[in-house]
Order: structure tokens, then C-alpha cells, then sequence
């Protein structure tokens, strides 16, 4: 016989505190919020359960758990309440820490949102579901769990005219899901509000980094380091070419600047698990540090692809440095703006202006080079965007059920804060077959953020 934990009371002493964490590849991002609208985050490593593992995952979201409750103040906690020293001081417990975190020693939640990479069924969810419960202290019905890319719904749960969100991420991988949204969570009545009102009708990709992954972080990296690889081999045939041997550009050598090295092998053997930096870890941490570490050259290559674009901590598949995110909005894109442009017109980014009322100035080798730099960078990324483009389509069916005028498109994922990728996304979007063209286009920066709102508002009532 199972015994129920107990669901901690209200009390006019200790505010009420729900919970989300949004864990991908990279890292588990946890924020907790109380009723009276106080939030803090944590943040720990990779927490996918296929590639780490059910045990890993869940040391990282203890992890991040407790390094987030170290942040509040002591009268939203319950004077019984341990918190090991060691979740604040230790480095990632997915590293090869022979000590392991305790699972909290009393249910201090309402309610929680666990939306994981790898949570990709209802046997996945069930899988892990006793080891969620046990680290969080909480019984199945006060835990929801997903698939991360499902917390990108959260902001449109109050959108009038909805039935349907199609969240995209492209983050370290790639998924889509097609979310229904029931009535707006504030119309329900107390006795409908066990749990968020939203229901998966349909999943494209998201099958890892073997299978897909296509228009992710991790792709681009992988394909930034076949560019690199390419010349290098162009180098060792020389002796089969009458032409000269062109040297690295400069965005190969800020490739290999990435990675900390001048020989292009070296990439041979990270991609391999043989890397030096990769000793001592189990497989499953060695693929997922393996995985970050590529996803991370994705920022390289979009510095050259649009120079004009965000910060680079903002377009990576990596977590960026801390107190470097804002995070916590959720924002409409202008779809008008982002992808109203003829084809082609994106590559035009790499062609200098010419006045042809004058003689054309003859670049330098220098700007020659940077030029070439990013027009490889915008061919590489032109072979990630399509893949998306289809993913994207594949969410929507036969357009029978999920109808464009009354279905939002939310964008999550590192790659997504790049306004230029951003753009070339929506553009094929809207010159594809289909002239697909949503009723609103968001972009979510946070998502644990706005998952944790959105579970406020349901055991909260704001």
C-alpha cells in the first residue's frame, strides 16, 4: 500500500509556494513563487532523463530546488525545513560527485510544474514520476509533468480566441509539440482546478540528438565543426590541387577558439567521447556535456551569420553567465516586421553595398576574409532553418483541426533570442506552401518564469 504524503496546509504564517523547472540538455532551471508574488531561481546542470538518466536528472533538480530556497527568506520557510550545505556550495552533482543530494525531508509545495527534455510519452512521465515525488516530497496529483517544450504554452493560457498553441524550441535539440488550451484558468471553478488545462495533441521530432535535432544549438555546432573539419582535409590534399590551399577563415579560427584549440583533430575526438575534458565521466554525463559543448559553438556561428543580432549569452544552447538573463517575459514578435521579405533577401546580409556611382572600392584581405566568414556562417545556417520550417508545418497537421487564425506560435530555446534566426524562420514559414501566418507569434525567454506564474495563478487565484 502506497502512503499519500500529505498536501502542506495553508497557513497564515507561511506563505504558499508553487513550483516549475524547466529542464533541457543543458541545464534545469527551477523558480519557485509564493502567493504573495515572490520569486527566486535556481539553476543546475543537464536534466534530459533520456541522455543523463532518472537518478542524475533528479539530483540536478534537487539541486537547483535547493539552491532556489536558499534564496528566500527565512518566514517563507517551515522552521523544519533541512537544506544540505553542500547544494550550495557543490559543483553540478551530474559530474561524478560521489555524494548525493536528499530529497526534501517535508512537503513544502502546492503544486508542481516539471517540465523535462526527454519526457517525450506517458510511459517516460511515468518513469520517472516515483523519483519526482520522492525528491520533492509530493504526491502524483500535485505534480504535472511534461515534455519543457510544454511550458511555452503557459503565456497563452489567458489569450482570448485560443484553442490551440504550437510551441517550437530550438534550444541544445529541437521539438514541437500541438498543446489544446481549455478555458482560461481564471474561468474555472475551484472544484476544476487540479491541474493545468492544457492537453498534448500532437508531437513532431524531439527524438535526440542521433535522430534529429535538426535547426538546434547542437546542429548548428555540429555543422560549424564539419565546416572546420572540411578545410582542414582541403589542406591535407593539397597535393592533389593545381589551386592554392586558402587559409582557415576567420570563423573556423573563432571555432577552434571556442574549443580551446589550434588542431582541428581535437574536434574528432570531443565529437568521439575521446576528449581529455570528457575522463571520469559515465557515458551518459559524457554525451550530455559532450552535446552542450557543441550546442555552445552555435554562438560563434551566429556572431558571423548576423553581426547586427542580440548578445551572444542570448542565442546559445548553453547556460549563460548568472545575472546575465532577464528572463522573465513573455513578448510578442512582430511577425509583419520579422518575416515580410522576398526570397533571398536574407543572404543579401552577407553582400557589401555598392555605389555604383563611384568605382568600387577593392576590399582588403582582411574584409575579404570576413566576408567569406559570413557567407559560410549564413550557409550553415541555411541548412539548419529548413528542418525547422518542416517541424513547424508538421504541428499543424492537415490544418483540419488546428486552424492558423485561432492558434498561437511560441517560440522558445537559446536559438530563438537571435532575431536574425528567428527571422528566417518565419519568413519560410510564410512564403512555404501553406503561407502559414499565425494569429500571434511569442517569444519566451523564461519559461520556468512564466510556468511558475501560470501555476500561481491556478492554486493562487492571481
Amino acid at each position: 500500500m502506497t502512503t499519500r504524503l500529505p498536501t502542506p496546509p495553508p497557513s497564515p504564517s507561511i506563505p504558499q509556494l508553487v513550483l516549475c523547472a524547466d529542464g533541457g540538455g543543458s541545464k534545469v532551471c527551477v523558480v519557485i513563487r509564493s502567493n504573495d508574488g515572490v520569486e527566486v531561481k535556481g539553476i543546475a546542470g543537464p536534466c534530459n532523463i533520456q541522455s543523463v538518466g532518472y537518478e542524475a536528472a533528479s539530483q540536478s533538480l534537487l539541486l537547483a530546488t535547493y539552491r532556489a530556497l536558499s534564496q528566500l527568506s527565512t518566514i517563507y520557510l517551515p522552521t523544519d525545513l533541512y537544506i544540505p550545505s553542500s547544494a550550495l556550495t557543490s559543483t553540478d552533482l551530474t559530474k561524478g560527485e560521489s555524494s548525493k543530494l536528499p530529497n526534501l525531508n517535508i512537503p513544502i509545495f502546492q503544486y508542481a510544474w516539471l517540465g523535462l527534455a526527454g519526457v517525450n510519452c506517458e510511459s517516460d512521465a511515468k518513469g520517472f514520476m516515483s523519483h519526482a515525488t520522492g525528491a520533492l516530497c509530493l504526491t502524483q496529483d500535485r505534480i504535472k509533468l511534461s515534455n519543457d517544450v510544454n511550458l511555452l504554452a503557459a503565456p497563452a493560457l489567458d489569450i482570448p480566441g485560443i484553442d490551440h498553441v504550437v510551441a517550437v524550441v530550438a534550444g541544445t535539440g529541437t521539438i514541437g509539440r500541438t498543446i489544446r488550451v481549455s478555458p482560461k484558468i481564471s474561468d474555472q471553478p475551484p472544484s476544476k482546478k487540479a491541474g493545468l488545462p492544457l492537453e498534448d495533441v500532437a508531437i513532431a521530432r524531439g527524438w535526440g540528438y542521433l535522430l534529429c535535432d535538426e535547426g538546434s544549438a547542437f546542429w548548428l555546432g555540429r555543422l560549424a565543426i564539419r565546416s572546420v573539419l572540411a578545410v582542414a582535409d582541403r589542406h591535407a590534399s593539397s597535393s592533389i590541387y593545381s589551386t592554392p590551399t586558402l587559409p582557415l577563415l576567420p570563423l573556423h579560427q573563432d571555432i577552434l577558439e571556442y574549443f580551446g584549440t589550434a588542431d582541428p583533430a581535437d574536434l574528432i575526438n570531443l565529437a568521439s567521447l575521446s576528449h581529455d575534458s570528457l575522463a571520469g565521466l559515465d557515458i551518459g554525463q559524457a554525451t550530455a556535456k559532450r552535446n552542450a559543448m557543441i550546442a555552445g559553438a552555435a554562438r560563434v556561428v551566429l556572431k558571423w551569420a548576423f553581426p547586427e543580432d542580440a548578445p551572444l549569452g542570448r542565442v546559445s544552447g548553453l547556460p549563460t553567465p548568472p545575472g546575465s538573463e532577464d528572463g522573465s517575459e513573455a513578448s510578442d514578435i512582430d511577425m509583419e516586421s520579422e518575416s515580410e521579405c522576398e526570397a533571398g533577401s536574407i543572404l543579401e546580409l552577407s553582400t557589401p553595398d555598392l555605389d555604383l556611382e563611384r568605382t568600387p572600392r577593392i576590399p582588403s584581405e582582411e574584409e575579404e576574409m570576413e566576408m567569406k566568414s559570413q557567407m559560410e556562417a549564413m550557409k550553415i545556417v541555411s541548412k539548419s532553418i529548413q528542418p525547422l520550417i518542416e517541424l513547424t508545418l508538421e504541428c499543424l497537421g492537415d490544418s483540419s483541426e488546428v486552424k492558423l487564425e485561432r492558434t498561437v506560435l511560441v517560440l522558445g530555446g537559446g536559438l530563438m533570442s537571435s532575431r536574425g534566426y528567428r527571422k528566417m524562420l518565419l519568413d519560410g514559414l510564410a512564403r512555404s506552401e501553406e503561407k502559414v501566418r499565425f494569429k500571434r507569434v511569442m517569444g519566451v525567454d523564461d519559461p520556468a518564469v512564466q510556468g511558475a506564474r501560470a501555476v500561481g495563478r491556478m492554486e493562487f487565484g492571481h
